[in-house]
């Protein structure tokens, strides 16, 4: 196994458990991230080495009619056409675990950590007005949604907002007004704050009406190492 390349030890991996724990315990995947792509209809999945600029050809029919919703430490969050079924799949591993239906529709959606964490948590979030935002929560191995509506008094723009980010204990999303909702995963609690500052440079004034440009927002997460002061070590 160890004179196999990445893409033929994940294929070899696939042959039985022994092969895979075999595979597994000499694979080498880089830490940096990867892209990924697959035609919708052909259950072929492309991996893409940016710094190595290697390409990766995999056979994962179980891809087939379905949409990424999120990845995270080598994890996608996928749905299927049908719009309601949803589940985690690891191609490196090809490990699947479904997660209930998700009857409510979202605008946004993301993952805590990985699904074999023990804590790992889904959240899918849709602005319900401009007022009211509604968030379901999801975990590996629960048996439903739980869906809670939230007040938002600065006012969340429906559909002009970011994406969802995981941090800390927390997952943000930012709307072009220049709003963040912060959810607290532990108390599953929502408060919010109004970043005048921040608001999208995309929403201008004519004609004294508002007019925005269908722009995309996106948040990051950022690993800072803060290190003290000598006076404060001391």
């Amino acid at each position: 196994m160890s004179y196999l390349g990445l893409k033929d030890n994940i294929r070899a991996s696939a042959v039985c458990r022994a092969w895979r724990k075999a595979a597994e315990s000499v694979r080498v995947v880089e830490k940096h991230p990867w892209v990924i792509s697959f035609p919708r209809h052909y259950g072929v999945t492309i991996l893409f080495d940016p710094l190595g600029r290697k390409s990766y050809t995999l056979n994962l029919p179980e891809l087939v009619g379905t949409d990424v919703c999120y990845s995270k430490d080598g994890w996608l969050l996928m749905r299927r056409s049908s719009l309601v079924d949803m589940f985690f799949l690891n191609p490196y591993t090809r490990e699947l675990i479904n997660l209930p239906k998700c009857e409510l529709s979202f605008q946004a959606v993301a993952f805590s950590s990985v699904p074999t964490s023990g804590t790992c948590a889904v959240i899918a979030l849709r602005p319900f007005t401009r007022f009211i935002i509604r968030i379901s929560i999801c975990f590996p191995g629960a048996t439903e949604w739980i869906t809670q509506d939230f007040s938002c008094s600065h006012g969340f723009e429906p559909y002009m907002h970011s994406n969802l980010v995981y941090a800390n204990g927390h997952f943000y999303c930012f709307s072009s007004g220049g709003v963040l909702v912060d959810f607290d995963l532990a108390s599953r609690t929502m408060s919010h704050q109004a970043w005048n500052e921040h608001i999208c440079p995309y929403i201008h004034m004519y004609n004294e009406e508002w007019f925005s440009l269908r722009k995309r927002i996106y948040l990051a997460e950022q690993k800072v190492k803060v290190e003290a002061k000598a006076s404060e070590r001391k």
